[in-house]
């Protein structure tokens, strides 16, 4: 079982406020980022959770945010909602493009661990720690996504060659 599972129910709908929305990406139509969804509700719920995909919203359907939203929402910020000021909106938006990535790096890692060995594994758990650590004194690669997700990417395959050197 993962430790790294959405929980919409104790976040506040970062992701369907804080991030951009594109019609390349699956939705119907362009929304800006830190725009609401027009589907949000107001207690920050997807109103059409259910039919998402039906309504033109299949990026929806497929995205996990892997635990960040609930993480932020709860943890960073104490039960406090994007709603609940400018401020807190723009702290908890900038808060969610920087933790994003990580906790998908972090999962990732995570989902590495059955097939690796034991020293690697061990390495894994001590980056899947960093990544997601809020002491921000720990050495975590730049803010790039892209940057980030290749040196996660790349340390998977070092992982797994320690086990099968064909991989």
């Amino acid at each position: 079982m993962t430790i790294f599972r959405s929980d919409c129910s104790n976040c506040c709908g970062l992701c369907c406020v804080a991030p951009a929305q594109l019609a390349v990406q699956g939705f119907p139509e362009d929304k800006p980022a830190e725009i609401p969804c027009v589907h949000l509700d107001d207690n920050q719920r997807c109103a059409i959770h259910a039919g998402r995909s039906e309504f033109g919203y299949q990026a929806c359907h497929q995205f996990d945010c892997f635990g960040a939203g609930q993480w932020i929402t709860q943890h960073l910020f104490d039960g406090e909602y994007w709603t609940d000021s400018a401020e807190t909106a723009d702290r908890m938006f900038s808060a969610y493009r920087h933790w994003l990535p990580r906790f998908e790096a972090a999962a990732l890692l995570e989902a590495a661990l059955p097939f690796v060995g034991d020293e690697a594994r061990c390495s894994l758990i001590t980056r899947m720690a960093a990544l997601v650590a809020p002491d921000t004194s720990i050495d975590v690669v730049a803010s790039d996504p892209n940057s980030l997700r290749r040196e996660t990417l790349a340390l998977i395959h070092s992982a797994m060659l320690a086990v099968d050197p064909g991989v």
